[in-house]
């Protein structure tokens, strides 16, 4: 009989020790009118904002990412890790070393990669947009999916002039328009890392 008074003591103890109630009690709903009575409605009226986007080019976008994550680049430094100074010896750096086999470091790499992937996409769409704007006769979801479609590389963008790049969009103007439905159908398909 003592145990159970002893127990039930503790219980007791524990019961009042806390600030908040430990058994679920009732909570008191009150509903709020969200509107005035005199309109009768059930919702809310909100201001109207416009947005306004930025018209960047993608080295302004990407230096903005690059102020704005500085502190992953420090973290995913594994430059120079052994140093050999010209009087002698050996200079190493223990924080590149943990950052080199350290998650937070393998995360900072993959995201700096990351951003540059984005940069050169981002300098991919500013030239192939605006000649896929200007050179050819579509608009709409079909200018999107040959754009998609036929996306040159970086590399191509850079090493050709103007010319080739204007006989480019001609000739992928030419087989998109005679396979439409092949290629609509293709970039509708689920299809991962899959390349075309």
């Amino acid at each position: 009989m003592a145990r159970i008074g002893f127990l039930f003591l503790i219980v007791l103890c524990i019961y009042l020790a806390f600030d908040r109630p430990v058994f679920a009690q009732p909570i008191d709903v009150v509903l709020q009118d969200t509107v005035k009575k005199k309109n009768k409605k059930d919702t809310l009226r909100l201001d109207t904002a416009q947005v306004d986007s930025k018209n960047n080019t993608a080295q302004d976008k990407f230096n903005e990412k690059r102020e704005t994550y500085s502190f992953i680049y420090p973290l995913g430094d594994t430059k120079e890790m052994v140093k050999l100074p010209k009087k002698g010896g050996i200079g190493f750096s223990i924080s590149k070393l943990y950052n080199k086999f350290s998650r937070k470091g393998r995360h900072a790499r993959k995201l700096q990669r990351k951003f540059e992937k984005e940069y050169q996409q981002d300098l991919i769409r500013e030239e192939w947009y605006a000649f896929t704007k200007e050179y050819s006769k579509l608009s709409g979801d079909s200018l999107n999916k040959f754009r998609i479609y036929y996306e040159p590389s970086l590399t191509w963008l850079y090493e050709n002039d103007r010319y080739e790049k204007i006989a480019y969009v001609h000739k992928c103007l030419k087989y998109y328009l005679d396979s439409v439905d092949i290629i609509h159908r293709r970039l509708q398909l689920p299809m991962g890392n899959a390349k075309l």
